[in-house]
């Protein structure tokens, strides 16, 4: 037995190895994250927390295709770096630099000039959160573009450095705006503020490596194009785990609604210390099928770490829920302890939905887009219909969550029919 798993490791020695790199930096970056989060809970209460949860939901919807921009630029990044075209990468990161920057800042004029809008549907009493928050959105399209050449080309300390720097971003500035008295604009502040410092340091350490003069013009229409379908899944996917926040802010008391953020980020934790693997296995699914080589292995042992994390989790939150509750948020949010292993599992089943997702937009499929847009309706809609409980909502989302992994496994196995099953990393 210890012969076959030394015989494993070994085999998938660089696997384990750039996982740990960047699963490392980003779990202390989503340490940090938490810590913030936990503070502004215990500080600001329910109510306000319930505030702050449902705007970064919002945010987290709109700048989706941050994600997708950075999926997109890294496929390409790494076919440029396997064939060594240098000059190539670097008129592309000054290209997306200046499109997708100016992208950027109409998305971020579109949401200010919303903000009266979504702060009236969403019951909030003041627009000057939104407000702070649509002023940073064009930053954070530009660290999409850095994190997404970094992944491109497998730097994966720089990229989780990417992550580190933006959670203490929010914990030097957020909480020293709270703690001055600024309530939810401090914390939206802080969060807001998150976006700037990390792209002022990451274009000072790649400043050598991609402004070059010797770029070489090449033909980039194909990228946008494929950048398309990455969009879709990621806003869908996006909205599966968020859409729920903002239907129980809107549906339901503001104390409910707060302490349903904060059950909404207990299950987070899991999706974002599982999203390491993704970044990982992207990039190499591209490298395997660039070799005409199978990686659906590369799909199992990614699944296996994120269940492993992910059932951990869940097994704490069961095991102590109150405890956990109580020392990270206060008494206050101690109704939602009985949910808490159950978000576990909810939130499991969508990281490894997540996994199968990257796995599929790699290989260049797209027909499961479809059912992920089907069950985002159906989400919305049994919420709209059926929202007299907390418990409820819960039981809606397993059943959604469990619905889309059976749908998207049968789906990958079903197209994965000529595999090589001695490939591996």
């Amino acid at each position: 037995m210890l012969r076959l798993i030394r015989f494993h490791l070994r085999k998938n020695k660089v696997l384990l190895k750039d996982n740990f790199s960047l699963f490392s930096m980003m779990l202390l970056a989503f340490i940090i994250n938490y810590f913030f989060h936990f503070y502004i809970g215990k500080t600001l209460g329910p109510s306000d927390y319930g505030t702050f949860g449902v705007l970064l939901s919002i945010v987290y919807i709109i700048v989706m295709p941050l994600m997708a921009i950075q999926t997109t630029l890294s496929k390409y990044v790494a076919e440029l770096n396997a064939r060594n075209e240098r000059f190539e990468i670097y008129y592309l990161f000054s290209k997306s630099l200046k499109k997708i920057g100016m992208f950027g800042l109409i998305i971020s004029v579109l949401f200010l000039t919303l903000s009266p809008l979504l702060s009236s549907f969403l019951k909030i009493g003041v627009v000057s959160p939104l407000i702070i928050l649509g002023s940073s959105i064009v930053f954070a399209f530009l660290v999409s573009i850095v994190r997404g050449f970094l992944q491109g080309l497998q730097r994966f300390k720089l990229l989780g450095l990417t992550f580190l720097l933006e959670s203490l971003s929010k914990v030097f500035f957020g909480i020293p705006l709270v703690m001055l008295g600024f309530g939810i604009n401090g914390a939206i502040g802080g969060f807001a503020l998150s976006f700037v410092l990390p792209l002022l340091v990451l274009l000072y350490f790649i400043r050598k490596g991609f402004f070059k003069d010797g770029s070489k013009k090449f033909d980039t229409s194909q990228i946008y194009k494929y950048s398309f379908p990455v969009l879709v899944m990621l806003v869908v996917l996006t909205g599966l785990y968020n859409i729920d926040v903002i239907l129980v802010k809107r549906f339901f008391d503001p104390i409910i609604a707060g302490q349903y953020a904060a059950l909404s980020l207990f299950g987070k934790i899991i999706f974002f210390a599982t999203l390491s693997i993704s970044m990982v296995m992207f990039p190499k699914v591209l490298e395997l099928g660039g070799e005409k080589r199978g990686s659906i292995l590369l799909l199992f042992k990614s699944i296996l770490i994120a269940l492993f994390l992910g059932l951990s989790a869940s097994v704490l939150y069961f095991l102590m829920p109150e405890f956990i509750i109580t020392t990270l948020f206060g008494e206050e949010f101690l109704v939602i302890s009985p949910l808490l292993w159950i978000f576990g599992i909810i939130m499991t089943l969508f990281s490894i939905c997540y996994l199968i997702s990257f796995y599929n937009i790699a290989l260049r499929r797209v027909n499961f887009l479809y059912f992920i847009i089907f069950f985002n309706l159906l989400e919305v809609l049994l919420i709209t219909l059926l929202h007299n409980s907390l418990e409820q909502i819960v039981v809606i989302l397993i059943i959604i969550m469990f619905l889309l992994f059976l749908t998207l496994g049968i789906y990958t196995i079903k197209n994965d029919k000529n595999i090589d099953y001695r490939s591996s990393i």
